[in-house]
């Protein structure tokens, strides 16, 4: 098994399922898997991995990478799972200890938020990973592949929103590209708007 092994893309792309399919794989091999999960991650009221479709993996859920490294020492499992990845600070650090424990590691993370900005610690997974696997969404607005996370007009500006799938879509290049054109442009009307209300 190549490691790390990554699957990255939007939202609603299949990561979490494809990341629950090789643990639970690697469990009916009767080899030692553990999962993780980041602490905020709350979305489903659980703290186990689980995909919109359902499928789910028990998991431990953590506030930094730190804490993944010890629990591993402790437990010491063959094939470890890290779902929303970008979401658990020192992330990366955690992955390079492990791989010096020649553990073999498999991930779910987006790799760019709503903005087509890389994460950071995500940009660095990438790099070293052995495998990487985009899995695109279905367009909410054509229907073709998507491989970016679109963010509503009406959400909060924060860089990452847990929990909140109505202020997220997936697009395609071309219609995340003319939303964010909308946008700027909404944007921009509203600041007139404001200017010629002070005046008045």
């Amino acid at each position: 098994m190549r490691s790390p092994i990554v699957y990255c893309g939007p939202m609603w792309g299949g990561k979490t399922e494809a990341l629950v399919s090789r643990l639970v794989r690697a469990q009916i091999q009767d080899i030692p898997v553990l999962a993780f999960n980041p602490q905020r991650n709350q979305r489903y009221g659980t703290n186990d991995i689980k995909a919109h479709s359902g499928a789910h993996f028990p998991a431990i859920p953590v506030e930094n990478g730190d804490e993944i490294v010890q629990i591993c020492k402790e437990r010491d499992p063959a094939v470890i799972g890290i779902d929303e990845f970008f979401m658990i600070p020192e992330a990366m650090k955690a992955v390079r200890a492990l791989l010096d424990r020649h553990a073999k590691i498999v991930v779910a993370t987006l790799d760019m938020d709503s903005e087509a900005r890389v994460w950071d610690s995500v940009a660095q997974l990438l790099g070293l990973a052995e495998e990487v696997i985009k899995c695109p969404a279905v367009c909410a607005s054509c229907k073709a592949d998507a491989y970016y996370t679109f963010r509503k007009g009406m959400a909060p500006s924060s860089r990452v929103l847990v929990g909140t799938d109505d202020f997220y879509e997936p697009r395609c290049r071309s219609c995340f590209e003319a939303g964010q054109e909308a946008k700027r442009f909404q944007d921009g009307e509203e600041g007139l708007f404001s200017r010629q209300a002070r005046r008045d």
